[in-house]
């Protein structure tokens, strides 16, 4: 969006420079000025090229104009889905740590794995956005802006962290094995305990801080994309989500594409 927008501010100023010039000829047709004494060259003549050249210039300037309107709805498309998912799957990573938590369940080594690298991929993506505005910063821009200086890098810090929890894990396989006992690693082991909270402490903290800046987002694009209700629910799905057993999948009916 940068590049389009030098582009516009470029060709107004080009544009603003033949129009007083193709001005300046059209008084001087009137009141003669100034007098070329070359039998080939003539004002009509260059009336005629600089009238061309403006009308030229203004078309190409409406259409960098509407280019840079529909990059302008794209790009803010683009970042409220990524905004978005980021907040869904680290819904999913709270939500994984809750339900194994309160459940006593077995802990697999990649129980929060793939969720915090498709949050790492999705804060770079945001961290890349190229979102620039014709009258300065507005809303939007500055909550971009504020994530980009102060959180990326805080946020790919905290979900880089999680990987203690995996850690935890060989820690408690370590010491169940130091005490002659199968090596069955679940919630109520107490480095894996601990973990979990932390998890879900660190995970709740991020979720209040992208409802904020996305709400904000959002009322700054007169809740283009209803954040409101679509935040309801992701919670409401994750609140009422059932892990599967391999019984139930296994039980499941294929699916006909």
């Amino acid at each position: 969006m940068t590049t389009s927008l030098k582009t516009i501010k470029q060709l107004i100023w080009v544009l603003l420079g033949v129009f007083i010039l193709t001005y300046l000829i059209s008084l001087n047709m009137e009141n003669h000025y100034v007098v070329a004494n070359v039998k080939w060259l003539s004002n009509d003549f260059l009336f005629a090229i600089a009238g061309g050249a403006f009308a030229s210039l203004a078309i190409v300037l409406v259409c960098e104009v509407i280019k840079y309107r529909q990059l302008k709805f794209a790009t803010e498309g683009a970042m409220f889905s990524y905004f978005g998912n980021l907040y869904g799957q680290l819904l999913i990573i709270r939500g994984n740590c809750k339900r194994t938590l309160n459940g006593h369940d077995l802990v697999p080594d990649n129980l929060i794995q793939p969720s915090c690298d498709n949050s790492m991929m999705l804060a770079d993506h945001i961290n890349g956005i190229d979102y620039t505005t014709f009258c300065g910063k507005n809303n939007v821009s500055s909550v971009l802006l504020k994530f980009k200086t102060e959180k990326y890098l805080l946020l790919k810090n905290v979900i880089s962290s999680f990987i203690y929890l995996r850690i935890a894990i060989r820690e408690d396989s370590m010491m169940l094995l130091q005490q002659g006992k199968r090596d069955i690693v679940t919630s109520d082991c107490p480095h894996v305990k601990d973990a979990l909270n932390k998890v879900i402490g660190q995970t709740s903290t991020i979720l209040t801080y992208l409802d904020q800046i996305i709400s904000q987002m959002d009322d700054g694009l007169d809740n283009r994309y209803n954040w409101h209700n679509l935040r309801k629910t992701l919670n409401t799905y994750q609140d009422n989500f059932e892990t599967k057993t391999l019984a139930d999948y296994m039980n499941e009916d294929l699916v006909v594409f």
